[in-house]
């Protein structure tokens, strides 16, 4: 099963000024991966290869090549309701990578480094998302969709089998390597046909 994985480290790597850690003295720079926010949702998937591309792609186009985005300092705006679909998962990649969070989030120190009122949904956006800079306002919006790109192929029976216990170890094998095929698809061959930045 680690073979099927070792795509992980071929992903761009997201990397965040932290101006709350190197304030306490821990980091002042954070540096996020794909295996990181696979940790955070527990899985590998298209959706969250989505969520990790659609925040990478904004944090680009509200930065210049040599301006490292500022972590606390992006609103995150979801066009779907918190309990909608898969909304929550990719706000949830979206939150860990900005910092931003809703009202329960980290309050600030002396007025400064908060990070909470930062993430709202069923927003009123043509995109699925909607990032913007609390320093200059400038904002873009993404949306992801893959159902146009030609994937590799799955075998949706190995995931009926699998999940009513009933494949045997090499097809719960196969399953692995065929979904992780997938995404390692959408995140190094078509994600730049996956995202949509709206102008």
């Amino acid at each position: 099963m680690e073979n099927n994985t070792k795509f992980f480290d071929d992903v761009e790597k997201i990397v965040m000024n932290e101006p709350l850690g190197g304030f306490l003295g821990s980091q002042s720079v954070s540096v996020f991966s794909f295996g990181d926010v696979v940790k955070l949702s527990g899985h590998s998937c298209p959706t969250v290869a989505g969520a990790y591309l659609m925040t990478l792609y904004a944090l680009k186009a509200l930065h210049n090549n040599d301006e490292l985005p500022i972590r606390g300092n992006i609103k995150v705006e979801m066009r779907g309701k918190k309990s909608e679909s898969v909304v929550g998962v990719i706000a949830n990649v979206a939150s860990f990578i900005t910092g931003a969070k809703e009202e329960d989030g980290f309050k600030g120190l002396g007025g400064i480094f908060a990070r909470n009122n930062l993430l709202f949904f069923g927003a009123k956006i043509q995109g699925e998302m909607k990032f913007t800079r609390l320093d200059t306002k400038k904002s873009v919006e993404v949306s992801y969709d893959i159902s146009n790109i030609a994937l590799s192929d799955f075998d949706g029976n190995l995931m009926q089998k699998s999940l009513m216990n009933k494949a045997t170890k090499e097809e719960s094998e196969l399953l692995g390597q065929q979904w992780q095929k997938r995404v390692s698809e959408i995140l190094l061959v078509h994600k730049d046909k996956a995202v949509i930045v709206h102008p």
